[in-house]
């Protein structure tokens, strides 16, 4: 492990690693090593940060590095509240800062919160308490430090530069350093903190805060993540707490922000124009962006919907998921209604049903989309302009007047009059600068449109009676995933990543590797292959005494019976009739009335009994989802009932209770130091927990007891390793894991705006991972928002249990849980492994090919191997195509509504070459087939589609015939779609008739254009084949066409005329079409063709279909449009000559003088 360390030190670049050495291999021992060989050479820094505090290497570092180097070089980062405990009353405070009110204030709240620790482990005051003295505290000490720094600014200082100030403070301020030790952070070469603290504001006061990892002090640094894998919830949970803290209401936010650069001319400081290039395309789009939402928009108007009674929500992803109280309805539109003067909101499905009389209605989705689209333009924007004040204005002053980032942007927000609340919107967020480029800006044409990228907007909109005029639409942004971070902090520094678990591909229980490796590319690694087999046979050496039979692994599976009866169960626990008899009416007078309820309990009986019949067990961890409680369906005191009878049953004497339940919260270290204090006295317990609380990180070794029969793994060949000194427990038992997704069944406990959020993220990365489809993820989006509605809803959809990353999430608990028993090096001679059957079927055993396990979990592994039954294969194909095409849609339509810069032109002529030479394609190393293109399990030329909504949502069938993918339909009784089925196809493209016109096919391969379709292992997806391919198609042939009829070189469009049209002649612009363009609302489209050309001062529009789909044959002719409904005929070898003709007439007519 140590040389694997040093390996990625010596050969560091800016990426993210993935160290998943078994628990027990000394990575945090080894890193620290790293650190003391290295701190003194290193001109960066070495940070280690972790979920579990207790997992802080400190004393290790301590050890390694001496007293005094320790003192100079290492620096624990507490969070605000337990740095004020640790270090008020040891700091010398000068008598001028005491007299101060928030001095007094602080020490006073101080006392209490220390009080109220002292009271809640005895139990004479709830959580809540502490929390508000806990936030009460965390408030005082912030007003402290302003006074402080108002005090230190009005002196002399002030006129100094950063680093004078520093130093002045260092001599003349000596005691700031002892109580806020992290002002001076960037002094110290190892600094440790917890995940939390990481993202949250340093405080220097003699400048502005910053947030650490938005710090130039991580640049190049080597970062330790403990137990990576753990760390994507709290990021995520992070996320989450800032969104909710910024929850605004959108549409007066909205017409807050478009007011000032709607009235940018007139209102605009001439200072910040100067910031600003003549004619800024970013500006304009801005600006543009405004004058739409308020021109079609009107957000200067009331918004109000007299449907709505309750809760209606709205998700916004690549997509809208759609939660209103009529659950029939599934869209909302908006209109100007000028009886009330207002923006009117009407629920309905579809634009038809809405009333006759109103004017342009717009579907309430794009509205959002658009108005969601200029905020995060705006905020883009700001920070750019902020960044060029900032570096023209500090280029002008002294050091001492210098701005930070933050001031600079508040100045360009306050500038355009954008009030505190609103700023906060923008600030809230998580926001790391890399330095280096990671995969997201070389390629124009990758999408962007992720979850992992794009984060989630929830809308919930509501009437209230103190805002009678106006629907009140609550906007949360969770505007980054934890994915996104980590990959942006891998591209800041060395990201070193640790965990046993951190390979599993759960997106449940670890980071998508995925997304990580498709981003990061070439910068994310994991352990190379020479390195792992090293740190195996290294690993195996330890573990040799298991090999040879010296330390036993016993696996045993608990009670399993599906649909027995309480009585039944009992009997399966217990022999003697009058115990029955009395633990059923036990079961009876507690309410314990089914069979499910009922085996918990039965099973920790066996368990225990287990426990006590076996001597040699001193020590047993017992694991179960959820701890008993003194109320609820898993009762403690039943628990104890059954404990007693079995230790009268078995004739076991104990003077006290010999089982713990062992829980998260304030006291937990205490009781753990006491339980393990307790065993090393000797003491026989059988110690209950959860998953959650000891699963993963925590050490629960204790110190060997004396005159004990164990078995030394080194036979004690290094002393001074401390795992010599430990003994790890004797046993465990594994509980039925459940609940990986967010419980919707559960009503014990309340659903709130954070739950929801944390489930949306779940199922969302299951989506993105390819696991469900995009009706699982509607379904389940809908009822996480019934949920929220009403917290008494019970909710379950049993075919996400069947998920790849749920079993892996299982498999990773699993190994988790076993690794508490290989902490130390001293084993009972048998350990002793209970399971349920759901456990054995859950353990994914194909973790024994690829990572390196303890001698526990191996022998569990083999076990489960052998005994299960069903093993799932997993086929995700289909989903992910229709996830890809359903996403190209999105990035795509966003691509062509942008604005068309040379750069953008480039890229989207790019795309449709590649299309056109590639339509199948076995080069998975192209950008473009890696983003767009879909896969089967086997080569292929031809499959089916169904397309919703122009494509929003997309089903794609890899079945070999249209009959097939019938009766599948058939079967989901889902007849109604079959009409909508179609197919991707040389055939479906007519591409081989129309290589039939004279000169076409040459023309094809002197472009290298594809003449058929070859069978390969990728194709064009749904969305790329009709609105790429067969368009540029359809142009690429209409133009050869044109060309060879009527011997006119068709010219290309200006960049501002790009996308309108395809090709122009004079002030004649034409369209080539190659679908059933006539399906079509003709007026409407009429509507739309005569707007582009008057855009572009157009004269007349020809759109030109290259065969005739509608079978119409005629061509209909207005006084600015005329639409041919064939080029070819019906075989591809002529010419239309009445089409032709026509052509004709019209380009000589308008031709330019």
């Amino acid at each position: 492990m140590k040389e694997l360390l040093e390996k990625i030190f010596d050969q560091r670049s800016n990426g993210l690693y993935f160290v998943n050495t078994p628990t027990g291999s000394a990575k945090s021992y080894s890193a620290v090593q790293l650190m003391k060989n290295n701190y003194k050479k290193f001109d960066k820094h070495f940070i280690f940060i972790t979920n579990n505090l207790n997992n802080l290497p400190m004393e290790d570092l301590k050890d390694a590095l001496g007293e005094d180097e320790y003192k100079a070089n290492v620096l624990r980062v507490e969070s605000i509240v337990d740095n004020i405990v640790h270090h008020f009353y040891e700091t010398r405070i000068p008598n001028e800062f005491q007299a101060l009110d928030s001095y007094k204030n602080l020490e006073m709240r101080l006392n209490i919160y220390k009080h109220f620790q002292n009271e809640l482990k005895t139990g004479r005051i709830g959580m809540k308490l502490l929390q508000d003295s806990q936030k009460n505290l965390a408030e005082a000490d912030g007003k402290f430090r302003k006074e402080i720094k108002k005090v230190i600014m009005s002196t002399d200082i002030k006129n100094h530069s950063m680093e004078e100030r520093k130093e002045m403070i260092k001599s003349k301020y000596q005691w700031l350093g002892t109580l806020y030790p992290a002002m001076f952070v960037e002094d110290y070469k190892v600094i440790c903190m917890s995940v939390k603290r990481f993202f949250t504001t340093i405080d220097p006061i003699y400048m502005g805060d910053y947030k650490f990892s938005e710090s130039n002090i991580i640049d190049n640094s080597v970062l330790f993540i403990d137990e990576v894998d753990a760390t994507k919830n709290e990021i995520n949970n992070i996320i989450i707490e800032n969104s909710l803290k910024s929850t605004i209401d959108l549409i007066p936010l909205v017409h807050r922000i478009t007011s000032p650069f709607i009235q940018w001319q007139g209102n605009t400081s001439n200072k910040v124009k100067g910031l600003i290039p003549d004619n800024d395309k970013q500006l304009n789009d801005i600006i543009n962006k405004a004058m739409v939402i308020r021109n079609n928009y009107h957000d200067e108007l009331s918004y109000y919907c007299d449907e709505i009674k309750q809760r209606n929500f709205l998700m916004s992803d690549s997509t809208f998921h759609a939660n209103f109280e009529n659950n029939s309805k599934k869209n909302a539109y908006i209109y100007y209604d000028k009886n009330d003067n207002q923006m009117t909101i009407k629920i309905e499905n579809k634009r038809d049903d809405l009333p006759q009389n109103i004017g342009e209605a717009y579907n309430l989705y794009s509205v959002i989309r658009d108005m969601s689209s200029f905020l995060v333009s705006v905020k883009r924007y700001v920070n750019k302009l902020a960044s060029n004040y900032k570096k023209i204005r500090n280029s002008k002053v002294q050091e001492e007047d210098y701005i930070t980032d933050e001031e600079a942007i508040r100045s360009i927000y306050r500038m355009l009059k954008i009030p505190n609340s609103d700023i906060k919107y923008f600030e809230d967020e998580i926001n790391i600068q890399p330095v280096m480029n990671v995969n997201r800006t070389s390629n124009r044409l990758k999408k962007m449109n992720s979850y992992y990228d794009r984060g989630i907007r929830s809308f919930e909109f509501t009437n209230r009676k103190d805002n009678s005029f106006n629907t009140a639409f609550s906007y949360i942004h969770l505007n980054k995933s934890a994915e996104s971070i980590l990959a942006l902090l891998a591209s800041k520094a060395t990201v070193i990543g640790l965990s046993a678990s951190c390979n599993i591909d759960s997106v449940l229980s670890n980071y998508s590797l995925k997304y990580l490796k498709e981003t990061l590319e070439d910068n994310f690694h994991l352990i190379e292959e020479e390195d792992r087999l090293r740190i195996q046979e290294t690993y195996s050496f330890l573990n040799r005494k298991y090999e040879t039979g010296e330390i036993q692994v016993r696996v045993e599976e608990v009670l399993d019976c599906q649909e027995k009866d309480i009585k039944t169960l009992i009997g399966l626990v217990f022999d003697d009739p009058k115990i029955k008899n009395k633990l059923y009416k036990m079961f009876n007078l507690n309410g314990v009335k089914d069979s499910y309820c009922a085996k918990r309990y039965l099973r920790m009986a066996q368990v225990y009994r287990h426990f006590i019949q076996h001597e040699d067990i001193k020590s047993f961890l017992c694991l179960n989802n959820a701890l008993p409680r003194d109320k609820g369906d898993f009762r403690l005191s039943i628990l104890d009932e059954l404990f007693k009878t079995i230790n009268e049953e078995c004739g076991f004497k104990t003077k006290d209770k010999n089982y713990e339940v062992l829980k998260s919260g304030v006291t937990f270290e205490k009781d753990k130091d006491n339980i393990l204090e307790r065993l090393h006295c000797g003491e026989k317990i059988f110690v209950i927990s959860a998953y959650a609380t000891i699963g993963a990180g925590q050490n629960m070794a204790y110190e060997l007891p004396e005159n004990l029969d164990t078995i030394n793994l080194t036979d004690f060949s290094n002393k001074k390793d401390g795992r010599n000194k430990k003994k790890d427990f004797d046993g465990i038992f594994l509980g039925d894991i459940t609940n990986v997704v967010s419980n919707l069944y559960n009503t014990e406990f309340a659903f709130q705006e954070a739950d929801l959020l944390r489930y949306i993220i779940q199922v969302k990365n299951l989506y993105e991972n390819n696991e469900i489809n995009h009706y699982a993820l509607d379904e389940c989006i809908s009822a996480g928002y019934k949920k929220l509605k009403d917290p008494t809803v019970k909710w379950v959809k049993t075919d996400i249990k069947g998920c790849r990353s749920i079993r892996l999430f299982k498999t990773k608990q699993i190994i988790q849980a076993i690794g508490r028993l290989s902490r130390s090096f001293n084993k009972n001679k048998v350990i002793h492994i209970l399971v349920t059957k759901d456990i054995v079927n859950s353990f994914d055993t194909s973790i024994l090919e690829t990572e390196i396990l303890s001698p526990e979990t191996i022998k569990l592994a083999e076990y489960a191997k052998e005994r299960q039954e069903d093993v799932p294969v997993y086929d995700y194909v289909e989903n992910e195509a229709s996830r890809i095409s359903s996403d190209g849609k999105f990035y795509i339509y966003e691509f062509l509504s942008g604005d068309w810069r040379p750069q953008e032109i480039e890229s989207y002529k790019k795309l449709g070459e590649t299309c056109l030479k590639h339509p199948t394609c076995s080069n998975r190393d192209d950008e473009i087939v890696k983003e767009y293109y879909v896969h089967s399990s086997e080569p292929m030329n031809k499959y089916y589609f169904i397309g919703e909504n122009d494509f929003e949502y997309t089903d794609v069938f890899f079945n070999q015939s249209k009959d097939e993918v019938i009766l599948r339909l058939q079967n989901k009784e889902e007849s109604e779609r079959i009409k909508y089925i179609h197919e991707v196809s040389e055939e479906n493209a007519r591409l081989s008739k129309m290589l039939n016109y004279p000169g076409l096919r040459e023309e094809f391969i002197k472009h290298e254009y594809a003449t058929c379709f070859e069978v390969n292992d990728y194709m064009l997806s749904p969305v790329l084949f009709q609105n790429i391919y067969k368009g540029r198609l359809g142009e690429f042939v209409g133009h050869f066409i044109i060309k060879q009829e009527l011997g006119i070189d068709l010219d290309e469009l200006e960049p501002y005329e790009y996308e309108r049209f395809d090709y122009k002649h004079g002030k004649v612009y034409i369209d080539l079409k190659h679908w059933r363009y006539s399906n079509f609302n003709a007026e409407k489209m009429n509507k739309k063709i005569i707007d582009k050309l008057n855009e572009i001062g157009g004269e007349k529009a020809i759109i030109i279909n290259i065969f005739d789909e509608n079978k119409s044959d005629k061509i209909i002719e207005s006084p600015r449009i005329i639409e041919i409904p064939s080029l070819l005929e019906e075989d591809g070898f002529h010419a239309n000559r009445e089409a032709i003709n026509k052509i004709r007439m019209c380009l000589e007519e308008y031709k330019d003088d």
